[in-house]
């Protein structure tokens, strides 16, 4: 990118993680750091797994169905979701109470994405199509196929992957499409989807275009989170060879947590955590530190624009003597985000606070101190209230 267009507006592309409730969290303080500098006018392409499609689902159904002005995020939408966030569990056997888990017993076992789904309709109100959602920005809803093992993707375009074939203008329900996101593997398990047997294409790997009509190989597939086939929400941003996909500028909000202790799925259920059997999570950590290094290397050599806003690094990583001294969180109140359990339940206001404070400083930190783009620099390290709006 020259000079010149580097001065003007980039097309923002925004790859939001999965991780629950923590990455929800952290995601919406990196949304209210853009916001601050009216920078959510920018983004033009939005690619999420798990916390990050539950986060964006709130954005949209607290928008009325579009993707909010950064002075309505900051007024009315950020607001609204943490209060929400702060109130209510949104899957947990308290949240079902006593009459859901009589009513649900036998979906408890083999159906809890389709209760997620219900309690996204109920609780959170996310009640679109995904073909009633905005052409701008493009959400990409990513969750991974069992049948074909890709990554099976929702857009306001088309629903599908490469190798199955491509239908458009899905008849799908956001919230079903956000269930599969983040459907946990075994702890929530897979969101069965039936297939009309017509409307689909076979596309171009490269341009995305239909090539031939289709006949699905599957009457039904089951897509489980988009974190089992890659946690970070990159691929329909961004290639390793091809570069930006349909944007100028990559924000990668990586709210994953670390790797923890092996913990059995109904212990993790009972107590409203997502907890995945211990050889998942351990390959699902490597892929995400090799696409981390993959994307920081092409970001280094200049090879794309891109900022990896990861939870957990603290100020002292960007040459910051004294972060307490700063205005900055401290090493341990980082650590605390990092470590704060990947959960669909109700989140403390103190916690809530804390990492959407840590999400607005990566914003503010690796922004304001990587970049060499003058707009998105200036914007993106505007304290809270300098655009005039609510906070």
């Amino acid at each position: 990118m020259d000079d010149a267009t580097r001065s003007v507006s980039p097309r923002i592309g925004l790859a939001l993680s999965g991780g629950g409730i923590r990455a929800a969290v952290f995601h919406l303080g990196v949304l209210r750091q853009l916001a601050e500098g009216d920078l959510l006018e920018d983004v033009t392409q939005i690619s999420t797994v798990s916390g990050g499609s539950l986060v964006s689902g709130a954005i949209f159904a607290h928008a009325g169905g579009r993707w909010p002005s950064s002075a309505d995020f900051l007024g009315k939408v950020y607001p609204s979701i943490r209060e929400m966030l702060t109130t209510t569990d949104l899957f947990s056997l308290k949240a079902l109470g006593v009459r859901g888990v009589l009513r649900e017993n036998v979906h408890l076992v083999s159906g809890r994405a389709g209760i997620l789904s219900r309690l996204l309709h109920q609780r959170w109100r996310i009640r679109m199509k995904i073909s009633d959602l905005p052409k701008s920005p493009l959400w990409h809803i990513n969750t991974t196929c069992i049948e074909t093992g890709k990554n099976w993707r929702f857009s306001q375009e088309a629903m599908g992957d490469w190798q199955f074939g491509r239908r458009y203008s899905p008849d799908v329900t956001v919230a079903d499409a956000i269930a599969a996101s983040a459907a946990v593997p075994y702890v929530i398990g897979a969101m069965p989807l039936t297939i009309s047997p017509q409307g689909w294409w076979q596309t171009d790997p490269a341009t995305k275009e239909p090539i031939q009509k289709v006949k699905p190989r599957y009457r039904k597939v089951h897509l489980w989170d988009g974190g089992a086939y890659e946690n970070m929400a990159l691929e329909a941003l961004y290639k390793p060879v091809e570069g930006l996909q349909n944007c100028d500028a990559l924000i990668c909000s990586d709210a994953s947590g670390p790797l923890g202790e092996p913990e059995t799925v109904a212990k993790s259920l009972l107590a409203g955590r997502l907890a995945s059997p211990r050889l998942f999570d351990i390959a699902s950590d490597q892929i995400r530190a090799l696409r981390s290094r993959v994307l920081m290397k092409s970001i280094e050599s200049n090879e794309i624009e891109g900022y990896l806003l990861r939870i957990g690094v603290p100020a002292r990583k960007f040459g910051l003597r004294s972060p307490e001294t700063d205005d900055y969180l401290t090493d341990a109140a980082c650590d605390l985000c990092l470590t704060y359990p990947t959960t669909l339940t109700q989140i403390e206001t103190d916690d809530f606070d804390r990492i959407a404070r840590h999400g607005s400083e990566a914003v503010h930190l690796t922004i304001g101190t990587h970049s060499t783009n003058p707009y998105l620099k200036s914007r993106a390290v505007r304290r809270p209230g300098q655009n005039g709006g609510e906070t």
